[in-house]
């Protein structure tokens, strides 16, 4: 059964990793495919860690709008014009980093777990990826995407699940 079937089946070993230093404007392109460093395209994530390898987080999409409604809500509050704010505040590109937006957790699955543990996890935590972690260190990436990929090919074969 698809979902019986371990992280290690189905995890991505060629996930990107960024530092908190990391300008946004440079996570924003890794994450849209523009970087051309990621093969396959676009991805809901990156993994976020210092130079020496601690994990610290994710960055996703997810976690760039929310930062995008927080500065609208609060220029709002103002009175000021948003857009103009962010564009202040992106004007020098190191004002505005991964660490400012990314989201910080040392939550991880280990390769051996089934994919059904992934699911309750990203859906407790609100997540669209999930490291996954052997030894103290990441060593892959499991998407929200590829989960889909499996429960679709699960009723593909079993219409009737």
């Amino acid at each position: 059964m698809p979902l019986e079937r371990q992280i290690w089946d189905v995890m991505d070993m060629l996930f990107t990793k960024v530092t908190p230093e990391t300008p946004l404007k440079e996570a924003c392109a890794l994450l849209t495919g523009l970087h051309g460093t990621k093969p396959g395209g676009p991805r809901p994530g990156l993994v976020v860690m210092r130079a020496n390898g601690e994990y610290l987080g994710v960055l996703s999409v997810n976690d760039i709008l929310r930062y995008l409604n927080f500065m609208y809500d609060q220029v709002l509050r103002e009175k000021e014009h948003w857009l103009d704010r962010l564009m202040d505040r992106c004007a020098d590109e190191s004002l505005l980093s991964v660490n400012d937006v990314m989201t910080r957790f040392d939550i991880s699955i280990r390769p051996n777990q089934k994919i059904i543990e992934a699911i309750r996890i990203m859906l407790e935590k609100e997540v669209d990826l999930l490291p996954v972690e052997d030894s103290g260190k990441i060593i892959g990436v499991i998407y929200g995407e590829t989960i889909l990929g499996e429960i679709a090919r699960l009723v593909e074969k079993n219409p009737n699940y």
